[in-house]
């Protein structure tokens, strides 16, 4: 786990050096793709500006370890993702080398572990900056979560999640 998170970083640096002459991510390109890692989840951050103010962001991930939100470590590790469409309302704050920026949307998620599958929906609210001299952006993110159905039927649960994202855009 420590070697990922320093070949994250590494890779995050590198970009940001070779980068330094491009525009606002926001501004520059539509695509943005990079790492989200979150508790207890590592994957991919895609996200798809289909406005200014609208983006799709798409997470595919690796679940490291399965708490079923019952806060016990059941062991089971697996894969799932988020689906969430986003809304920008606004600049925070603008300096001359960041824009500090917040969003919130809908959203979805599925995960699938060895005890099973869960789905639910969420509400992720977060806040970002965005590079204006490099293509990139850093999120973070608190995601009030629903669970609505499990292996076993219906399931409600209530639950609150995190994330933090990195995203280079092309």
């Amino acid at each position: 786990m420590k070697r990922l998170a320093a070949l994250a970083f590494g890779v995050l640096a590198l970009t940001v050096a070779t980068a330094a002459n491009a525009e606002n991510p926001h501004r520059s390109g539509n695509f943005g793709a990079g790492l989200v890692l979150g508790y207890p989840h590592l994957g991919a951050s895609l996200n798809y500006f289909m406005s200014d103010g609208t983006s799709l962001q798409i997470d595919p991930v690796l679940i490291l370890r399965d708490n079923a939100g019952d806060g016990k470590d059941n062991g089971s590790k697996g894969f799932g993702g988020r689906v969430d469409l986003l809304f920008w309302p606004s600049t925070i704050h603008s300096w001359s080398s960041v824009d500090l920026d917040w969003y919130f949307g809908p959203g979805a998620n599925v995960y699938v572990t060895g005890n099973g599958f869960a789905l639910g929906a969420e509400l992720p609210v977060g806040i970002g900056l965005a590079f204006k001299k490099a293509p990139i952006d850093l999120n973070l993110e608190a995601v009030p979560l629903l669970r609505l159905v499990d292996s076993d039927g219906v399931d409600l649960r209530f639950g609150i999640g995190g994330a933090l994202n990195a995203r280079y855009y092309f």
